[in-house]
């Protein structure tokens, strides 16, 4: 190989790597519009303080479809929002108790079984909220994304 090629490959992997950061690290919230008249967002990776402080901003009642791995923290640091929160739906939980005293909660295997509770709960105007925080956090806002586009988000 020459020094040129060389070069590109090392280029290609220097700008691959600072894609993968970039999204790896992409912590905002996003709007999904609307989704059977519930205002839609996501937010992959968000720093627990923010998150808790966004939550206590919104204007309706939340639907909260998480991992453990992001919910954990924000309870215990907001415990206000125990009141904010209409429903919590936990993905791909392995915990076999709640610390929390949510009064209403499911823990589901996939976020098609969360749809399938969303679908359920009858609270509008409300907020659904999805949070992943867990490794396979790409994999999940995929098929978050998936299912909305099924359904064809307005």
């Amino acid at each position: 190989m020459s020094e040129k090629e060389i070069a590109q490959i090392e280029d290609s992997i220097i700008k691959a790597r600072k894609e993968g950061l970039l999204k790896a690290s992409d912590s905002s919230m996003q709007s999904h519009g609307k989704l059977w008249g519930l205002d839609v967002f996501s937010w992959i990776n968000p720093k627990p303080s923010v998150l808790s402080a966004t939550m206590e901003s919104f204007p309706f009642p939340l639907i909260w479809l998480s991992s453990l791995a992001e919910k954990e923290p924000v309870l215990l640091s907001n415990p206000d929002l125990l009141n904010k929160i209409h429903y919590a739906i936990e993905i791909n939980s392995n915990a076999s108790q709640d610390n929390h005293r949510l009064n209403n909660h499911s823990k589901v295997n996939s976020v098609s079984d969360a749809f399938n509770v969303i679908q359920q709960i009858k609270i509008k105007p409300s907020i659904l909220l999805f949070t992943y925080a867990n490794s396979d956090w790409e994999y999940q806002k995929n098929r978050f994304i998936d299912y909305l586009s099924l359904a064809q988000v307005k």
